[in-house]
């Protein structure tokens, strides 16, 4: 079921629940004032402070909003309020600069904008002034604001890990057998890179359709001719931001794997987790470092001691296939 239909359907359980129109309970879903349906408000009150949208209003209201929906992983709520927000670059610079201001390095897999955008946020820390660095801002395109923005509420949301994730009330079709998928196991490991250690997942099929057939034509993932065998520094494939990892905060666990369009609404699903099994604190630790997660596949585990040597088997065998994720929190 899309999104869109999934909104649906819960608005018209309220109409039932509720005895207000279709139209109006659809209203309170997407507006979030549905008394049924609230986020955590996280304190923001140092966005007030900060320099960074040169003296311009900032909307206080909707940071919170967004980093209280990012937090709460709440999808319909962030996909009515983002694009509002990125309607007002003042907001954006506050919210983005409150998170790179302070960092000596965008991070080795911030988006083209966050890279170019730093030295001015860091800059305006220093000094004060923000000025260049909102200039700079308004001369972005709406799409490198959005990546700029991604970058900065992925990190808002991974500071929210204390709070519990509220559920809203949607419901998804049960899958017909007939039709299901390909499916496969996740298996977690760590590449070693020249820069920095990159969390790893390793994909073992697990039903007939599941395999390189699978991850080359329908998920379009590039062959990987360079995987990080023993000993060995990979070349990574390029940061793709369209493919996601979603993790659970909660549960520091792997929730989803999915590709998302141009609008930004999931279009391919490679995995769905069944049950949110907790990763390990170091794998979950250098995930909400690093922001990204290398994704590779087919592997199979059978027979082998550990994801190394099953990835060396597997490149023996034929063709691997791999991806540069970008992680989610939900």
């Amino acid at each position: 079921m899309t999104a869109n239909r999934a909104r649906k359907k819960a608005a018209r359980r309220r109409v039932d629940r509720d005895d207000v129109s279709y139209r109006e309970a659809r209203r309170r879903l997407l507006a979030g004032d549905d008394p049924a349906h609230r986020h955590p408000a996280p304190d923001l009150s140092i966005l007030a402070d900060l320099p960074y949208a040169d003296g311009r209003p900032v909307d206080a209201p909707l940071a919170v909003a967004v980093v209280g929906a990012c937090r709460a992983g709440c999808r319909p709520c962030q996909e009515t309020l983002i694009p509002a927000l990125l309607a007002d670059r003042a907001t954006v610079a506050v919210l983005a600069g409150a998170v790179y201001g302070l960092w000596p390095t965008a991070g080795p897999f911030a988006s083209s904008p966050t890279r170019a955008w730093h030295p001015l946020v860091r800059q305006a820390h220093e000094s004060g002034d923000g000025a260049q660095a909102f200039t700079a801002l308004e001369a972005m395109s709406a799409d490198e604001l959005a990546q700029l923005l991604d970058d900065a509420l992925a990190h808002w949301a991974a500071g929210g890990a204390d709070i519990k994730p509220i559920m809203l009330d949607l419901e998804l079709d049960d899958p017909d057998e007939d039709e299901q998928g390909p499916v496969y196991a996740l298996i977690p490991g760590m590449a070693k890179t020249p820069r920095t250690p990159l969390p790893l997942l390793y994909l073992e099929p697990e039903t007939g359709p599941a395999g390189a057939d699978d991850l080359l034509t329908r998920c379009g993932w590039p062959r990987w001719d360079v995987p990080p065998l023993p000993g060995a520094d990979p070349a990574l494939p390029d940061p793709d931001p369209q493919w996601r990892v979603r993790m659970s905060i909660a549960h520091r666990a792997v929730e989803q794997i999915a590709h998302v369009d141009d609008e930004g609404r999931d279009d391919i699903i490679v995995g769905q987790a069944l049950d949110l099994v907790p990763m390990s604190e170091d794998w979950w630790n250098l995930v909400d470092r690093v922001q990204h997660v290398l994704l590779c596949g087919p592997v199979s585990a059978d027979g082998h001691a550990s994801p190394a040597e099953a990835l060396t088997a597997a490149v023996a065998a034929g063709p691997v296939m791999a991806v540069l994720a970008r992680v989610s929190f939900c």
